[in-house]
């Protein structure tokens, strides 16, 4: 392997990894800002109102990262001009059809009845309509942001890309917590993740732009065949983020139904405190991602097999050491977090710590398939988790409290697990035996030819 794909790799892996570091950062400074100034129960209500903007990333049917993964196979092959094509089809694609959604989602905020609805007691009808708006305009731009994203990537700059990108998510939320800090209600607060959104959007294109002069905005080079080629994966990706809200946002959802804003308080603080591992295996798995598309370009499976390997080992043992530390320290973490305004449920804690483990078993595999666009039997099945997931906290919750919700998703994990890793290892055509035997080794980045 060459010494620049693996600078390209290990500056990729250092960007990836600040998202974490911003994601811990910005829990700890905003969640106890948030909790002192606004209580747990509106705190609850602001989580549980902005769930449901998320659903509009699902507007872009996949497209996104399904055109990233083709631009970065084109580009890696030498087809630029093929790269250029997908790009800009992609980009009228997503917009059209994301401004329609924002548009629906708007009409309906303001329709709904959604304090009823959604079992508000502190949130005046007009504020949950207006926060939901602004909200939904926030998400249309997140969309344009993530495009720009396989822009950078495409071209062997997934690095700056998300550099960017995570010091804009950082920027957003300090903003948002000083203004909370200085009294701001959670119109207020919607408001100004909109207008710092607005800003940083356009700015990430324009550096995009500088960097990578041929790839453009635009439609002359969009066509219809272009899309309908990408049609079948990125429908098919659409599975990840409709699961991934499922099992986060949809899970807040449900425990708000099943027991109020405040287990929902406690257990998404809870399941945040969890998920720094999580994010970890983010760092990992999406560093990985473009240089497993750059291998398949030019079918170069040795190294996709290589790098497969060593992702699931720095996961694995990642989220070992993160469930060792947060067993002991998570009760204490929670306390000074929030101030003691929210109470550690011990049990449904431990259950989360196990999800960490279980999850990190076929997370970071599942990058095999996707990096592809090869990924449509692992969506689906993935898909048909979550949902179940939903289905089984709900059957647990009136007995086991929010420990059942935590149940339910260490459930599914192990379930999907098995299945994402069986399908990684035969389409890498590599022996289970040796991987998991692979797994008790530290991982090696090395990357040997």
């Amino acid at each position: 392997m060459s010494n620049s794909t693996r600078k390209r790799f290990l500056r990729g892996f250092g960007a990836t990894a600040i998202g974490p570091l911003v994601t811990i950062l910005a829990q700890i400074v905003s969640v106890p800002v948030l909790l002192r100034s606004w209580g747990p129960g509106l705190y609850g209500e602001w989580l549980i109102l902005s769930a449901i903007p998320t659903y509009i990333a699902f507007s872009d049917v996949g497209f996104g990262n399904v055109a990233g993964n083709d631009m970065t196979m084109r580009v890696a092959s030498g087809d630029r001009d093929g790269a250029l094509v997908t790009f800009q089809s992609t980009w009228v694609l997503t917009s059209i059809t994301s401004l329609l959604v924002v548009f629906c989602f708007m009409s309906g905020a303001w329709m709904m009845p959604l304090t009823r609805w959604l079992n508000l007691s502190l949130t005046t009808l007009e504020d949950a309509r207006v926060i939901l708006t602004m909200l939904c305009a926030y998400a249309l731009l997140s969309l344009q942001a993530d495009l720009t994203t396989a822009g950078f990537r495409c071209e062997g700059d997934y690095a700056l890309g998300m550099l960017i990108k995570n010091m804009l998510r950082l920027v957003e939320t300090l903003a948002v917590t000083v203004f909370v800090a200085f009294h701001a209600r959670p119109v207020q607060a919607a408001a100004a993740f909109l207008i710092m959104r607005a800003i940083g959007t356009p700015i990430m294109a324009r550096i995009m732009i500088w960097n990578s002069a041929w790839l453009r905005y635009g439609v002359r080079f969009a066509t219809r065949e272009r899309t309908k080629s990408l049609l079948i994966p990125a429908f098919a990706y659409m599975a990840f983020p409709v699961g991934s809200a499922l099992s986060i946002q949809g899970m807040v959802l449900v425990i708000a139904a099943v027991m109020g804003p405040i287990a929902v308080a406690t257990f998404s603080t809870m399941r945040t405190l969890t998920r720094f591992g999580f994010q970890l295996m983010e760092a990992v798995k999406n560093s990985v991602w473009p240089e497993l598309s750059a291998a398949y370009g030019v079918q170069n499976w040795a190294l996709a097999r290589r790098l497969h390997r060593a992702a699931c080992q720095a996961s694995l043992w990642s989220s070992l050491g993160t469930v060792i530390f947060l067993y002991f320290t998570g009760s204490r973490i929670v306390a000074v977090w929030t101030h003691g305004r929210i109470v550690m449920d011990v049990t449904a804690f431990h259950w989360l710590l196990l999800v960490i483990v279980a999850n990190s078993f076929w997370y970071t595999s599942s990058v095999v398939t996707v990096a592809s666009n090869t990924h449509e039997r692992v969506a689906a099945v993935y898909l048909a988790g979550t949902v179940a997931s939903l289905l089984i906290a709900l059957l647990l919750m009136p007995t086991f409290g929010i420990s059942g919700a935590a149940m339910a998703l260490l459930t599914i994990d192990v379930i999907v697990g098995w299945y994402v890793l069986s399908s990684s290892l035969a389409v890498l055509s590599e022996s289970a035996r040796d991987f998991y035997i692979s797994m008790f080794r530290l991982p090696e980045f090395g990357f040997r030819k």
